[in-house]
Formats: C-alpha cells, structure tokens, sequence
C-alpha cells in the first residue's frame, strides 16, 4: 500500500473513531480520501477483470489501538463495495481466527478453527483478508482459477464437466431464513449470457444428505466431484501464498476458489485474519438458481452474505453504485 495512501486511511480512521463511529451497515462512503479513492479504482479494475485478484502489501496493522486497524479496513471496504453480514451473529468485520470449531460438525464455521479448508467458494462477490497475526506455522493461503480448473475440465473429462452444470445441493447449515427450505440447488459451473460463475463447497454439498427433501446424491455427481478436486490438487494448479502481517487479499468469489492448509499457533496471540465481505458493483448476472442464497441475482446489485434470523436488509437487490453508501 502506498504510503501516502496508508497516511490517509489511517488519519480518516482516527477522525471516525474520534467521533464515536464504528462499523455498521448504515456506515456511509468515505468522503475526501482522493489518494485512496485512486488505489481503489486500480484494486476494482483487477477484480473485476483478469487476474481477479490482488494482493496489497504494507497495510498499516501496528496500531497499539487495534480498533484503528479494523476502522482503516472498514473504510477501505466501503470505497470497494459495500460490506455484507458474514454470520448469524450479524459480523460485519469477521475475525478469522482458532476458536475450536469442529469443521466436522454442520453447524460450525471453518473460519473460526485451525482445520485444513478444501477449496471453496463464500456467500459474497468479494472477499478480503486481512493478515493481522499469521500462524507460527501453516496456514498457507491457495487460490486457483475456476476457469482454469472448467477448461481442463473441459478438455479431460467433458462429460463429467456437463454434469457440475447441473444443480447440486447445498446444505444451507442451519443459516436459512424462516419458511426457507435447509438447503438450495445450485450449480458448480454457471453461465448467464457473457457472465461465468463457479461455487464449491464439496462438505456442504455433501452435508445435504443429513435432510429429508435433499435429492440423493447420484453416482455420476459424486465422480465428477472427484474429477474436479483431481485438478484443484494437480501440482502447479493452484497459486499458494503466505499471508504475511500487512497483507491484503481481495478475491473476486465467482472466478477464484480460495483454500487453506492447516496451521498450528506458538505461544502467546494467535494467527488472525479480518475478514471482509463485500457486495461488488462490477459483480456479474448469476443464474435464478442463487437467488436463495444471495438475495438477488442482478449484475452489480446488493447481495450475499448470511444474515441474522429475521434481519434481511432493505437493501438487497439495490444496485450497490446507487446505494451512495459504497
């Protein structure tokens, strides 16, 4: 992150918290920040084009006053996008962080133990992550390219390919809305006119079967799952990084998955990551099909996120450039 660019978030951040602010989704966009709102305009072009990602380095996280940290962030997801809740508990700036979840359970969130997490995609067009503390060891970020992972698909196996264009479901883990069914059928592979999208999280589709009204995984669903984490796991597939204190990673969510490897924490404060996830106006058309899970399935609109039970925002289906909040 440039330097001048940190000076100004930093300095906006300490008038914010000055004057008793704090994340919310009523939070409006950040005014008078020209040196930022020109970064973030070369951030939004990677995401939204090629390599839909960007890694930012040197983002200031010294602070002694950790809540400087997490309101510098807030605000340069605010120029971005437009922040979405990220759990029941109705977070808004998620701590990615070794609570003890057990990845094995269906109701208990990978984000908050130290488990190696598969490839996968999250509820959101944008996802950012914030290296705070890394791991004393472990914890190697992967990211690959659904395209990518589709062509060779395509080329190997093309009949297993047609298969994960067709609806699987998705245990909803508990996080539906009321009257909602528990799960949704979705595609791994989508396309809607010029717009691609990819979401898989093998556990979930899987963690289906525990409900009644799922359909019952067939045999041909199952092999082209297992054709697909052939690739993800073929050796030069996948980018691996280390997230290093100050790093910044911003994912475009329907054209990257993103992955883990396990990690283990020394002594004293742990590995933490904020995490952010944001509604993205350069967003593509998603199929009918997501409409159960985001909301609304328009280009560049409101949507995602998992949400207090009862408390769906006005907002979703708003096109997020009209919101005159991000």
């Amino acid at each position: 992150m440039p330097g001048e660019v940190a000076d100004e978030l930093l300095a906006a951040a300490r008038a914010v918290l000055a004057a008793g602010g704090r994340p919310h989704l009523a939070s409006p966009r950040p005014a008078g920040l020209g040196r930022t709102e020109g970064f973030v305009s070369e951030l939004r072009r990677r995401l939204a084009g090629r390599p839909g990602f960007v890694v930012v380095s040197d983002v200031p996280v010294e602070a002694e006053d950790p809540q400087e940290t997490e309101m510098l962030y807030w605000l340069l997801g605010l120029l971005l996008g437009r922040p979405v809740s990220q759990s029941r508990k109705g977070d808004l700036l998620g701590r990615v962080e070794d609570r003890g979840a057990d990845i094995g359970s269906p109701v208990q969130r990978g984000y908050e133990s130290s488990a190696a997490l598969p490839f996968h995609a999250d509820r959101t067009d944008v996802i950012g992550l914030l290296c705070v503390r890394p791991a004393a060891s472990g914890g190697l970020s992967r990211i690959v390219s659904s395209k990518t992972v589709h062509d060779l698909l395509l080329s190997e196996s093309e009949e297993l390919l047609a298969e994960l264009y067709r609806p699987f479901p998705n245990d909803r883990r508990g996080e539906e809305q009321p009257g909602e069914a528990p799960w949704s059928g979705i595609p791994v592979f989508s396309r809607t006119g010029d717009d691609f999208a990819a979401r898989y999280l093998r556990r979930f589709i899987e963690g289906s079967q525990r409900h009644d009204t799922a359909p019952r995984l067939t045999g041909r669903q199952l092999a082209a799952m297992d054709a697909l984490d052939a690739v993800l796991e073929r050796p030069g597939v996948s980018l691996d990084m280390e997230l290093r204190r100050g790093d910044l990673q911003l994912i475009n969510n329907f054209h990257l998955l993103h992955a883990r490897s396990a990690f283990a924490d020394g002594g004293g404060r742990g590995r933490l990551l904020l995490r952010l996830w944001l509604a993205f106006a350069q967003s593509p058309e998603l199929p009918a099909h997501y409409a159960s899970l985001y909301g609304a399935v328009a280009a560049g609109t409101y949507r995602g996120g998992v949400w207090p039970e009862g408390a769906l925002p006005d907002t979703l289906g708003r096109p997020v450039a009209e919101l005159g909040l991000g």
